[in-house]
């Protein structure tokens, strides 16, 4: 029978049919079977290290010129010509008090966005409402404080402009004589002006029998004078006494100058009554500004107090986050104008020249300090705006040149952090200047150098690959261990964030466990 017939009879198309649905079935069952396979890691305990790497090209440190980033009242002044300074030594600053009440302020807000923060995460409780309250108590206390000085400071100032004036004003003064008079009479004026208003006075003559004469100009009105006493021209303090002998000529007129320019003394108590008003001015803006911060940091507290006592909603951990991101970036840039107010030393020097004195207003144009660096070469970076946070003036590096390779290193350390920030391509990075310790003829100005700064370390810690770490919809942090093939979800705490793709773990898991890094479904 051939091949063809076979195929058209039924007979064989049954049995052949159920051979393959078994086939079928079998290949269905096996997959059903199939197990996922797992990629682990065990938890160990090992060191870990935290830096931050950055290439720079070599400078020549020579004169340096220091002065602060923003103009002020020099409250203290350390430096004198020809001394030595090393790095990080305090030569100067400015009145900082209201940049100290600004980091406190931003510190209270920093503490109160955490409060936030934790208090989402733990879900609404009693007590983290009430510190939230609390920081928005301590919010509307610095408000009145600083309206309360500012009030104090208004009155203080305004009572030493009064002084300035009064003094200024009650300079003794002298009768002129117009040109033109034909009286030989003459004017002797006595007593102290107690005004607050500047001008003249004119003296007309009007009737020789009495000796009545006329008054305009600061005070107006008549009043009759005398040969034998002084009597009052007005009611300010200033009297009048006309001489014992001289004729007396109806129309002739006299002037007295408030205050009296002729005065020896009218220039100096003239600057100081300017001085007065230009630091009534200084200083009530200054507390105003400072009015200003607290009541909107009163605001931020409400805003927080608000959002504590509200149910809690799926973002609003997120809205959270960003708050506290927030708050610490504004308690970073208060702590840098509060840095700013103090002028240090950037590397090892000697003091050339000093251009200011304690009191005086400092100008952004002119240096208030001036030295001689003792380093010999120096390093300027940007680092970014991820990394900044990590470093500090002080902090020790560990350097190699590409003119040397890599086999040869050299030390150095940070001598100064640039609070301004500067963007390039969108991203924000800060000037960091490094100087090599020790002194080396070999390095020469344009040399590629390659800095790596160490930021954190912890000894003999548990540590798990960064890539088992994951975050549930709450934004716990969690992973996932293999327990005799079982997954087991751990919620864990994070702790140092190492340059190798490893993290410690400072709860939630024990040496010798193995977490789960990568999850492959089975075939």
């Amino acid at each position: 029978m051939s091949v063809l017939r076979i195929l058209k009879l039924k007979i064989f198309w049954i049995p052949f049919g159920v051979v393959v649905l078994i086939i079928v079935g079998v290949i269905y069952q096996r997959g059903q079977n199939a197990k996922p396979t797992y990629s682990t890691e065990t938890v160990k305990k090992q060191d870990l290290m935290q830096t931050v790497s950055v290439t720079g090209t070599v400078e020549a440190a020579e004169e340096i010129n220091l002065n602060f980033k923003t103009s002020g009242r020099i409250s203290s002044l350390k430096a004198k010509v020809g001394d030595s300074v090393r790095a990080g030594d305090s030569l100067a600053s400015l009145d900082s008090r209201d940049a100290e009440s600004a980091v406190l302020t931003a510190d209270a807000n920093l503490k109160s966005a955490r409060a936030t923060l934790d208090k989402l995460k733990a879900g609404t409780q009693p007590e983290s409402i009430a510190v939230t309250r609390a920081a928005f108590s301590a919010a509307q206390t610095t408000l009145d404080n600083a309206r309360q000085s500012l009030e104090n400071t208004k009155n203080s100032q305004t009572q030493a402009v009064s002084n300035a004036l009064a003094q200024l004003v009650g300079l003794p003064v002298t009768v002129v004589s117009a040109k033109d008079n034909l009286s030989t009479i003459t004017l002797t004026v006595s007593g102290t002006y107690s005004g607050t208003e500047m001008g003249k006075y004119t003296i007309r003559l009007d009737n020789p029998y009495n000796l009545l004469y006329l008054v305009t100009g600061l005070e107006t009105g008549g009043a009759e004078g005398s040969r034998t006493t002084s009597t009052p021209i007005g009611i300010r303090g200033l009297k009048l006494q006309f001489s014992s002998t001289g004729t007396f000529v109806v129309g002739d007129t006299f002037t007295i100058e408030v205050p009296n320019t002729s005065s020896s003394s009218y220039a100096s108590y003239k600057a100081a009554y300017d001085a007065a008003l230009t630091t009534k001015k200084q200083q009530v803006d200054a507390a105003e500004a400072t009015v200003k911060a607290a009541e909107q940091s009163l605001a931020q507290a409400q805003a927080s107090l608000s959002l504590a006592e509200a149910p809690a909603r799926s973002f609003d951990i997120n809205v959270a986050e960003a708050n506290v991101e927030s708050a610490q970036a504004t308690l970073i840039k208060m702590q840098s104008d509060f840095g700013d107010r103090i002028l240090r030393a950037p590397v090892d020097g000697i003091v050339t020249k000093v251009n200011n004195e304690v009191g005086e207003t400092n100008s952004l144009a002119t240096p208030v300090v001036v030295m001689l660096s003792l380093g010999n070469r120096e390093v300027k970076v940007k680092v970014p705006e991820s990394d900044i946070a990590k470093l500090k003036v002080g902090q020790l590096t560990d350097m190699t040149l590409d003119a040397f390779g890599s086999a040869e290193h050299f030390s150095g350390h940070i001598s100064f952090i640039d609070p301004a920030s500067t963007v390039v391509q969108d991203v924000v990075y800060y000037e960091v200047t490094i100087l090599f310790d020790g002194k080396d003829e070999r390095i020469k100005p344009g040399m590629t150098t390659n800095i790596d700064i160490t930021t954190g370390a912890s000894t003999n810690v548990l540590v798990i690959p960064l890539r088992a770490v994951k975050y549930d919809a709450d934004r716990k942090i969690y992973v996932e261990t293999l327990v005799n093939d079982q997954v087991v979800k751990k919620e864990v705490s994070l702790g140092l964030k190492g340059d190798d793709g490893l993290v410690e773990i400072t709860s939630g898991l024990q040496e010798g466990e193995n977490v789960i890094t990568f999850k492959q479904n089975g075939k």
